[in-house]
C-alpha cells in the first residue's frame, strides 16, 4: 500500500499488513538504538512486579513497525511524515506477541498541483485480534507528474 503517488491514492482504500512476531532481540535492539532502557521494557524482574506481570514492548517501536510493514521498497510519492495524531496505546504488547496493522485512507488534502497530504487511520492488533494501538498519520506525497519531472 502507498507505494504509489498522491494522485493514485483512493479515499476509503484499506489494507491489512502481514503479521510480525516481536522478539526479545527486537526490544533490546530498540533499547540500544534509542536509549529507551526503561525497566518495564528491559528488566524481567522489575516488570514481573508491575500490573503487566512481564516486560512490554516499547510503544514507539510499534509505531515504527507499522510503517515498516506498510511501505515497500517500490517507487513512492511519500516525501515526509507530516505528523501523527490521536495516538492511543490500548493494550500492552508483550515479547512473542504477533501484531499486524489495519490501515485505511481517511482523506486527501491537496497542497498544490504537485503534492498533497494523505491521512491514514492505523489500527494495530495482536494475535487475538485485540486492538493494541490506534492513531492517524499524515503523509506528504507528490503526484506522478512531479515524480516524472524529478528526472
Amino acid at each position: 500500500m502507498l507505494g504509489g503517488f498522491y494522485d493514485e491514492v483512493v479515499v476509503g482504500e484499506a489494507v491489512e499488513t502481514i503479521g510480525r512476531t516481536i522478539t526479545e532481540s527486537d526490544v533490546v535492539e530498540y533499547a540500544n538504538t534509542t536509549g529507551c532502557w526503561l525497566p518495564i521494557h528491559t528488566d524481567r524482574e522489575f516488570a514481573a512486579e508491575t500490573d503487566f506481570g512481564e516486560r512490554v514492548v516499547q510503544g514507539t517501536f510499534l509505531l515504527g513497525l507499522a510503517e515498516g510493514l506498510l511501505y515497500s521498497n517500490e517507487p513512492t510519492g511519500i516525501r515526509a511524515n507530516a505528523g501523527m495524531n490521536d495516538v492511543e496505546f490500548r493494550r500492552p504488547v508483550y515479547i512473542d506477541d504477533t501484531v499486524h496493522f489495519e490501515v485505511e485512507v481517511l482523506e486527501k488534502t491537496p497542497r498544490d498541483e504537485e503534492s498533497g497530504v494523505v491521512t491514514l487511520g492505523v489500527e494495530g492488533k495482536n494475535q487475538r485480534g485485540e486492538t493494541v494501538v490506534e492513531y492517524r498519520t499524515n503523509l506528504l506525497m507528490i503526484t506522478t507528474g512531479a515524480f516524472e519531472n524529478d528526472d
